[in-house]
């Protein structure tokens, strides 16, 4: 398919005086793309050079479309010595290769140099005419969409999942080349960023070949990250979940039939704010007796029979037997039976089994050859064989919520891949606007048919968050044989349907189903560790490492117990464990969304025992043991876990009509083992410390999801936040690193202040290990303007979108604050009072509607600083690297046509610090969806 690209300059501003004699610069750019360049002329004696030159053509093909970045720099023109370079840009223009994409990328983009960062803005257009190939050996993937976001994008329906995908392509690294000897900051920086640009898109064109092959046409869940091996080389890994995604059309349900907002897929009415799937206590309503979902033996679950209800009529739905009946490939067909997914289509999901991980410590060998990449793929396959084997041991035919991560120092590379085990279906998905209308249909039709005729099951039975098809409760019921379990685990009866078994506790990396009952409202906790070892080379070093995994496993896991104990809950979603590798210091941290799921039993009360058998030691104990008991009552006040009897059934009586009494005496009698906690030494005395420490500040919440489970609404994004700080582990000192999380959350808490009630959404913590043991904790993160749902939000409220007070702006005249809705305020120079384009690591904006999806922006930074300590020390470089970052991933959403960038995550973070030589090299890789979003209230107009 070969094409034409065709590049126009028209302008630049604010560039920094180059010719000290007259503080003016003589300006010229330089378009190249691949092997061609083109230029403009010089612009004489001007900081705002105005060039508006015809169109640069460029005859390629689209592998080379999809590969090749178009690279536009400028530079100052010298006459007897070499022009100087003045910054540069880099285009991907992959977001012009979709059908339904855009058709010009166009605006005024920062000129980015490696060493001064932004030195002012370039006004350019790009276009691509593409020629249509049917050549079904051709090397391009012109047309497959990727997306950041873990969910199916809201302008789209899916026809069909494929399952995984995955690439990584291997390259040496320029700075650890022989150029190294003679160094020049500048060219290596230059050379690495233009060679990351061009693996980043050789990538994607593999992936995407994969995805045709599949028949498929978008990539959902896209991840891609840079693996820097030092003098190994450099690795670029992606993974995805291939699917076929169609145009949806708006549908918009009959004004008396209600919205069923149980579906996390209803993009019919995405503009108005999004509702948490918790449940709200609402008067019993006549319900009917459904028949048990129907197993199979069999793993591949696409021969099984799943539940669905058919006007009010106990029996099987034949309404999958249409055309909404999507048809894709079998699950035991498939490789690796992965999905990056979080949240998914109704009737994806059958069950949940749990959290899987698989871990492998590896030695670093050189990259001999670039087109040699066999040692990491067969890495890799192991770890994603062993994720397999244990998902299988729990009876789970697929893992969801999956995601691969490394963390390299010197030469150890430390492999990690997390997911959740699960039963799907990947043959039953239905289009979710269709799911919505029949849902709700479906129950309409049955109040009215059943209200007078069907006596209510159980008074106390609230079945108002259930799909309509099954019971809340059928994701939570184990799918592996209780007669043969794969670890050891407390099973009861379920506490609505009381049938089937489920566990104690339940830990998944995805977000929480929409499909579940809820009680009460979710939270974030954390744990972390750090751990010493000794300094060690080669094998011994990776067989330290690989010892002290275990542990660390099991401190964080025996760590979100406990907490999820204290606060009362028995779940976890959007877990995510990370653990980074130091020079003789390990950093294990865990993050996630606790949450109480009706169906699971209440959680078993923490007793603290001590050894010390003193008449003090015995009235300390007591005292703690009383402080604990105290909290734990304070917290089920806070989350309203008191109504978490009610919102069961009674344990005494099983429902009539749904099963009989269960005669397992394992499961008759009930009995919950009681955790233990003991409290030897100081450190013990420490970690119930911990246990008990303060609570966000009232009108305060948290999650690590997009969405915070419970009595409260989302109302609108107020901005997205990322903090920097910096902590020493040179003693291998927990303490030190839960203090500096803890000093985050708490500075977060002080400078929203005046938004509350705020919630801060997708919080996620990432930790780099300097050489010296230097921790440097990022932490990303949302914050939300939210309400509680039983009351409306306040008339006539003028609150702005600011995070500072001290920012307001005044009218000089009137004396007065300008209303939000005043446009001549939304200018360019005056973003600080609310940004052009909004930036979320949220998949959805709430209170917004996506439009369009314009394309996927990828893009890895490289900067250094010479004279770190007259910018401000290490702070002020990130804080200004950061600052830049945003502001060029913002002018490309903007000249994407978009106002918007989701799913950010800032996916790679290296920094190298060097104090003796006062320099600092940063390295940052960025990624996210950009889209343009409209907003259902004028109060969030965002210009």
């Amino acid at each position: 398919m070969p094409g034409k690209l065709k590049v126009r300059i028209l302008a630049a501003r604010d560039l920094p005086v180059m010719d000290r004699a007259s503080d003016l610069a003589d300006a010229f750019v330089e378009v190249r793309f691949g092997q061609a360049t083109e230029k403009t002329e010089v612009f004489r004696k001007s900081l705002n050079p105005q060039w508006n030159t015809d169109w640069f053509k460029f005859e390629v093909d689209d592998e080379e479309l999809q590969d090749e970045p178009l690279q536009i720099r400028v530079l100052d023109y010298d006459t007897y010595s070499a022009h100087d370079t003045i910054g540069k840009v880099y285009i991907d223009l992959n977001s012009l290769l979709w059908k339904d994409g855009v058709s010009e990328i166009s605006g005024w983009m920062p000129i980015f140099d490696t060493m001064h960062g932004i030195r002012g803005e370039i006004n350019v257009a790009v276009r691509v005419e593409l020629i249509e190939d049917a050549n079904k050996f051709r090397q391009s993937s012109c047309g497959v969409h990727f997306f950041s976001s873990t969910r199916v994008p809201t302008c789209y329906k899916v026809e069909a999942i494929h399952g995984f995908v995955e690439e990584l392509v291997v390259n040496n690294d320029p700075e650890y080349q022989w150029i190294d000897m003679i160094r020049t900051p500048r060219a290596s920086n230059e050379a690495r960023q233009r060679l990351f640009s061009k693996l980043s898109g050789e990538l994607q064109r593999k992936i995407g070949l994969k995805v045709l092959e599949v028949e498929g046409n978008a990539v959902i869940g896209y991840w891609q990250c840079f693996d820097m091996e030092g003098e190994s080389g450099v690795v670029v890994r992606g993974i995805g979940t291939a699917a076929t995604l169609k145009k949806s059309a708006a549908l918009s349900p009959p004004k008396d039939v209600p919205r069923d907002s149980s579906s996390p897929f209803d993009d019919s009415h995405d503009a108005g704010p999004q509702l948490s799937p918790t449940v709200i206590k609402q008067p019993p309503s006549p319900t009917r007796q459904l028949p048990p979902l129907l197993q199979t033996s069999d793993p591949d679950l696409t021969t099984s029979v799943v539940l669905a209800s058919s006007g009010g009529s106990g029996g099987l739905s034949q309404r999958n037997k249409g055309p909404n009946l999507m048809h894709g490939p079998k699950i035991a067909m498939m490789e690796y039976p992965f999905f990056t997914i979080t949240t998914f289509p109704p009737n994806f999901l059958a069950k949940l089994g749990g959290a899987v991980t698989a871990r492998s410590v590896k030695l670093l060998d050189r990259i001999h050859n670039p087109d040699e990449s066999e040692a990491r793929d067969v890495w890799w396959t192991e770890i994603r064989t062993e994720i397999r084997a244990h998902a299988a041991s729990m009876g789970c035919n697929a893992v969801v919520g999956y995601k691969e991560t490394t963390s390299i120092f010197d030469e150890i590379c430390l492999l990690s891949a997390t997911g959740t085990a699960a039963i799907v279906n990947v043959t039953r998905i239905r289009d979710p606007q269709q799911v919505v209308l029949t849902k709700s249909l479906d129950r309409v039709e049955f109040q009215k048919e059943q209200a007078a005729t069907t006596p209510p099951l159980n008074e106390n039975l609230d079945v108002s968050n259930s799909t309509g098809d099954e019971f809340c409760c059928t994701l939570c019921h184990i799918p592996y044989n209780d007669a043969a379990l794969p670890f050891p685990i407390t099973l009861t009866s379920c506490q609505i349907c009381r049938k089937w078994k489920v566990p104690d506790v339940l830990f998944t990396t995805i977000e929480p189903p929409a499909e579940l009952m809820y009680t009460g409202r979710g939270c974030c906790i954390q744990a972390r560790i750090c751990k010493m070892k000794r300094k060690a080379q080669g094998e011994i070093n990776a067989s330290l490492i690989s010892d002290a995994l275990p542990f660390i496993e099991f401190e964080l896991h025996r760590q979100l117990m406990n907490r999820l104990k204290v606060k009362g809950m028995n779940a976890l979603f959007g877990l995510r464990v990370t653990i980074t590798v130091g020079e003789n210091v390990l950093v294990g941290t865990a993050a996630a969304t606790a949450v109480y799921v009706t169906a699971l039993p209440p959680p078993s009360m923490l007793r603290i025992t001590s050894k010390d058998a003193s008449e003090k030691g015995d009235r300390h104990l007591k005292k703690l043991q009383q402080r604990l008991v105290d909290v734990m009552e304070r917290n089920k006040e806070l989350y309203d876990l008191n109504s978490q009897v009610d919102a069961g059934v009674d344990a005494e009586s099983p429902v009539p009509g749904i099963t009989e009494e269960i005669n397992d005496p394992q499961m008759s009698s009930l009995h919950k083992e009681t955790h233990i906690i003991e409290v030897d030494d100081m450190e013990d005395q420490k970690s119930i410390s911990d246990l008990l420490e303060g609570e966000l500040p009232k009108g305060f919440y948290h999650c690590s999801t997009n969405e915070l489970p419970g009595n409260v609404q989302l109302a609108h994004h107020l901005q997205m936040i990322t903090m920097v700080r910096r902590a020493n582990l040179s003693d291998a000192n927990t303490a030190s690193l839960n203090s500096t999380l803890t000093e985050i959350v708490q500075s977060l808490c002080f400078k929203l202040r005046t938004q509350v009630p705020c919630c801060l959404c997708k919080l996620s913590w990432d930790v780099f290990l300097s050489e010296d043991n230097i921790a440097y904790v990022w932490l990303t993160a949302a914050a939300l303007r939210v309400r509680e749902k039983e009351k409306s939000p306040p008339a006539g409220s003028s609150d702005t979108e600011m995070m500072f007070a001290m920012e307001e702006v005044t009218d000089g005249k009137k004396g007065k604050t300008p209303s939000p809705l005043d446009k001549k305020i939304f200018t360019k120079r005056d973003s600080f009072w609310t940004p052009s384009v909004q930036i979320t690591p949220l998949n959805l904006i709430p209170g917004a509607l996506v439009e369009k999806y314009l394309g996927n922006i990828n893009i890895f930074f490289v900067r250094e600083c010479t004279s770190v300590k007259e910018n401000g020390g290490v702070g002020g470089f990130m804080h200004n690297f950061v600052s830049e970052v945003n502001a060029i991933v913002r002018s490309h959403v903007m000249a994407l046509g978009g106002n918007a960038l989701l799913a950010y995550d800032m996916v790679n973070f290296v920094l190298m610090d060097n104090p003796h030589k006062n320099q600092c090299q940063g390295l940052i890789n960025v990624s996210g969806d950009a889209v343009h979003v409209e907003y259902e209230n004028t109060g969030d107009f965002r210009g």
